[in-house]
């Protein structure tokens, strides 16, 4: 458990970073497009290099990348937070996200290679936790310091990027003699369905569709919130109450393994998505906003734990992980362009809850089409 310290802190800062560059770039006047481009350069390169990431990446490399990224990370979020011009911006964002892609990539190969055959699903549990706590943080805490300025946040960043350091040079790893879940799938528990391969791209679609619809709520909302003047605190507390709910909820179904390489979770969660973001659609106002992105936090659980979950359990797992990763890149940027072409459309702002809603709804019909064409599994049950 020791080890997710890292991702937590890691998203803390993420999120300290992006909150405090998208809001003011709201202040500032930046236009939805800007914003959009501020939020999404970043995600073209995260999405290059993490399928670069992928191909290279072992059990006995990872570290090396994890404690470079690291350090990369830090001072580019440092410089993230002095610059306030558009194109400089868009140039920090592009590096500090090549940085966060070899650093997630990277904690995710060196996390199997630390977790014992059969223990991979609790390993992804906390994962999902981890990351997810760190973002809440992440949101929290620069909603509260934006106004102490760039300094108070400067200096959170270098803190909190000091401990992550400390922590990956203090940890002790298994030896890469010994069998870790990088080498071993996970057996089926009892009542559970059997491992599915074709789930992989089901878990691809989850990843790609899971960033589509928040990716837009994270970096275009605080955006349109600072525009409405909302004061940073609430549009900050209400996205870490989010990243609260993914996190606890992504570890709870670890825990579910009747809910593995089935389709009813998929149908439930994916319409219960889509029915929040209609209402949102259909009166966009800050208390109904602000409910249905707390509420989609368990649609982002499941959905972030299911694809690391399935990447991790079949194939090739350094390569799947780096698609996963790429599609994070992928998703975001098209979630940004479409949610902001979808305001610009139908002129006003709750267009951008119309595309996250039909976004749901197709990846929906995908995911189906994939699973229905899977081998069914001994073990069968829907």
């Amino acid at each position: 458990m020791f080890m997710q310290v890292c991702p937590a802190l890691m998203d803390w800062t993420v999120f300290l970073v992006l909150f405090a560059v998208l809001y003011g770039a709201g202040e500032r006047g930046f236009s939805g497009l800007q914003c959009a481009w501020v939020g999404g350069i970043g995600q073209l390169a995260y999405m290059v290099t993490s399928l670069l990431a992928g191909l290279v990446l072992t059990r006995r490399n990872a570290r090396g990348f994890l404690l470079a990224s690291t350090a990369g990370s830090t001072v580019m979020g440092v410089i993230c937070l002095c610059v306030t011009a558009f194109a400089p911006q868009m140039l920090c964002q592009a590096l500090l996200f090549v940085f966060l892609a070899l650093f997630f990539n990277s904690f995710q190969t060196f996390m199997r290679g630390e977790t014992v055959p059969g223990g991979l699903a609790l390993t992804v549990g906390r994962y999902t936790l981890a990351w997810s706590t760190g973002s809440a943080a992440g949101f929290l805490s620069s909603g509260s310091l934006y106004r102490l300025g760039s300094g108070a946040l400067c200096v959170t960043t270098l803190l909190v990027g000091s401990v992550i350091m400390v922590a990956l040079l203090r940890h002790q790893s298994r030896s890469h003699a010994m069998v870790s879940a990088d080498e071993q799938v996970d057996a089926p528990a009892p009542g559970a369905r059997a491992v599915n391969p074709r789930y992989v791209l089901v878990g691809w679609c989850l990843i790609f569709t899971a960033m589509f619809v928040q990716r837009p709520l994270q970096s275009l909302w605080p955006a349109v919130c600072a525009r409405t003047d909302i004061q940073p605190f609430l549009p900050g507390l209400v996205l870490s109450l989010h990243m609260l709910v993914q996190g606890v909820w992504g570890y709870r179904v670890a825990a579910f393994t009747g809910w593995r390489y089935r389709r009813t979770p998929l149908v439930v969660l994916h319409l219960a998505g889509a029915v929040l973001l209609g209402v949102a659609w259909l009166k966009p106002t800050f208390a109904i906003a602000a409910a249905a992105i707390i509420v989609l936090g368990f649609y982002m659980g499941y959905a972030y734990f299911s694809a690391v979950y399935y990447a991790s359990n079949s194939g090739r797992r350094s390569l799947n992980i780096g698609v996963n990763e790429c599609l994070v890149g992928m998703g975001s940027f098209a979630g940004l362009f479409a949610a902001q072409w979808g305001e610009s459309v139908m002129g006003k702002a709750g267009g951008m809850y119309a595309i996250c809603a039909l976004g749901l709804l197709v990846s929906l019909l995908l995911q189906l089409t994939l699973a229905a064409t899977a081998p069914s599994p001994a073990t069968a049950g829907s």
